[in-house]
């Protein structure tokens, strides 16, 4: 029973296990595989990993402990834990805006992924081909060599035009696949088009498999992230040793160039400005997923060795996600005869472009097209149930008497809007709305809520507090490390990266789309939304803490005080007076 719910059963998981691989399906995402070995192998190979590991400590770690404090000892989401501290609780309402927004468009992704999953069952993979019907006249099909005879042959007869004289324009079959057939693209962001009936359907697949997984709570989904976290492992386990056996001279070239460290590259400003950026994003800061997760713990859960683990395991998993990537690529190379940078790519480019390309060079392709796609659509599922969670949490947080018999309705519910909203996304021009709003919903706003977040906490509701509450939990104060890591060195480091990221900031594009302004302001108005609501939430904080005669001064002291609704997780024992002296020190009402 938690004594924050409004005497509603909250529930906890069932064993440490339920909550390690349901944060480590929530830290390992899509970026892992697409992103994060690009930015790798763009920036030094082996060499990035020594900035990675710096801001992975100066930020990710110290945040990482300090949220998941917070949520466990007081089993609240990111949602209501602000009654911590009141005057801050926009900074709670600005991340559950965020998570709701990419929860749109991450679903976006995974219908992509159930599509080319169930194209993987063709008896040839329509991205082989040049002959299908949304083929180009200048198609082709990248092999062993470049040369004119991987065009269609009717091209080519009938036009009589040179291979010279087309491969500034050429396009392979997989690049066709992915704009003309996936995607059906229109002209720009402006011409909306037609629905994509079969992503429609992909979509309401993806959004009925994420309410199977979260439909009874953390019940089922404590149950299901036993394999949706640890499948991917397996399949990309699979997809190296298949890489590695089928042409162990271009893997291994492959491994090189991704692991092979350039430390001359460590002289450059833009490596340590990537690497921060990077580790900032995979290790999830400021979304509120962690601590969401945090707060069904236990409350003598060892928070702080989770803080500790979880960063480690989200890059150790990027370093394998990309040594199975570029073995895959290496071979690719190897085998079209040309260098390893004309095949590398990031983003969507890679999962489905360049490795649908690759895997259907190797000896049953259709078998590892639908391995390389399952692993897919479970790295992205765990992560979005997450994304549901916060949703419901923050929900059920705030309402918990309402809500509490209608959870599994709430979570219906919130899956039918996310489609309905995602729709957009599954239009003729739907790749431009998505990338709009990937573009910008973070940009600015999710690195200043995390600095707003560690400030509020370690200044305002105190480094303090949080030691004794620590103490409290896992029966012992932390290192005084992390008091000169919560209220120094990690606010500056964000302030910073969030600084750098403004100066390097340009106008979102789709290759070379540029968007018209008024999409930018609407993509603008993204940004800012999350941001919007801390003022909000600082006015409705000191409305409410006492009259309108009341000093201002007197109203902001108190709004940062907690509120009789801030206690832990537990009951003190009878007869603990020390716990109680702490609890009363802490500004909690026993």
């Amino acid at each position: 029973m938690s004594p924050n719910s409004g005497d509603v059963q909250r529930g906890n998981w069932k064993n440490w296990w339920e909550f390690l691989f349901s944060s480590v399906g929530c830290l390992v995402g899509l970026g892992n595989i697409w992103r994060f070995p690009y930015i790798c192998f763009r920036n030094g190979g082996g060499a990035f990993l020594l900035p990675y590991f710096i801001f992975m400590f100066l930020c990710a770690m110290p945040m990482m402990f300090l949220e998941m404090t917070v949520s466990q000892y007081s089993n609240l989401g990111p949602g209501r834990v602000w009654v911590c501290c009141p005057l801050f609780k926009g900074i709670g309402y600005g991340m559950i805006v965020l998570t709701g927004i990419v929860s749109i468009y991450y679903n976006v992704i995974l219908a992509w992924t159930l599509y080319y999953f169930g194209m993987s069952f063709s008896s040839d993979l329509p991205w082989t081909r040049c002959d299908k019907e949304w083929n180009t006249d200048t198609c082709i099909i990248r092999g062993m060599n470049y040369t004119p005879a991987l065009f269609r042959n009717n091209f080519t007869e009938k036009k009589n035009v040179s291979f010279e004289a087309v491969t500034f324009h050429q396009h392979t079959s997989a690049e066709e696949f992915w704009e003309r057939n996936v995607l059906d693209m229109s002209e720009g962001i402006d011409s909306p088009g037609h629905i994509r009936w079969q992503l429609l359907l992909c979509l309401l697949a993806a959004w009925f498999a994420v309410f199977l997984c979260l439909f009874k709570g953390i019940k089922t989904s404590g149950k299901v992230v036993y394999v949706a976290a640890t499948v991917p492992y397996l399949f990309l386990l699979v997809l190296l040793i298949r890489g590695l056996v089928f042409n162990i001279d271009g893997a291994i070239k492959g491994l090189k160039v991704f692991l092979i460290p350039r430390m001359e590259d460590l002289l450059k400003f833009d490596v340590w400005c990537d690497a921060a950026v990077q580790m900032f994003y995979s290790a999830g800061l400021g979304w509120g997923g962690i601590p969401t997760l945090a707060s069904y713990n236990s409350f003598n859960n060892n928070v702080f060795r989770d803080a500790m683990i979880l960063p480690i395991v989200d890059v150790i998993t990027s370093i394998f996600a990309g040594c199975v990537v570029f073995v895959t690529l290496g071979f690719m190379a190897e085998e079209a005869g040309v260098p390893i940078e004309n095949v590398v790519d990031s983003g969507p480019g890679i999962a489905f472009v360049v490795y649908p390309e690759a895997v259907s060079k190797l000896p049953l392709p259709q078998l590892w097209a639908v391995l390389f796609f399952l692993m897919l659509f479970t790295v992205g599922l765990d992560s979005q149930m997450v994304h549901v969670q916060t949703l419901t949490g923050a929900l059920l947080d705030n309402f918990p008497k309402a809500l509490h018999k209608w959870k599994t309705a709430l979570t219906g519910i919130l899956c039918l809007l996310g489609f309905l909203l995602g729709i957009p996304c599954i239009t003729q021009g739907g790749i431009y709305v998505l990338t709009l709003i990937d573009w910008y919903c973070a940009s600015v706003s999710v690195m200043l809520l995390t600095f707003l977040e560690v400030v509020a906490l370690a200044w305002f509701y105190g480094v303090r507090r949080i030691y004794e509450d620590l103490e409290i939990m896992i029966g012992h104060r932390p290192s005084g490390l992390w008091h000169v890591m919560w209220r120094f060195v990690t606010p500056i480091v964000i302030l910073i990266i969030w600084l750098v990221s403004l100066s390097r900031y340009s106008e979102v594009e789709y290759g070379t789309y540029r968007y018209p302004s008024h999409a930018v302001g609407i993509g603008w108005m993204i940004a800012i939304l999350s941001l919007i609501l801390i003022p909000a939430g600082m006015i409705s904080s000191i409305s409410k803490t006492a009259d309108a005669s009341t000093p201002l001064i007197e109203r902001l002291r108190v709004s940062v005080q907690p509120t009789d609704e801030w206690k832990p997780a537990i009951r003190p024992p009878p007869g603990d007076v020390e716990m109680s002296k702490t609890l009363i020190f802490n500004g909690m009402t026993l």
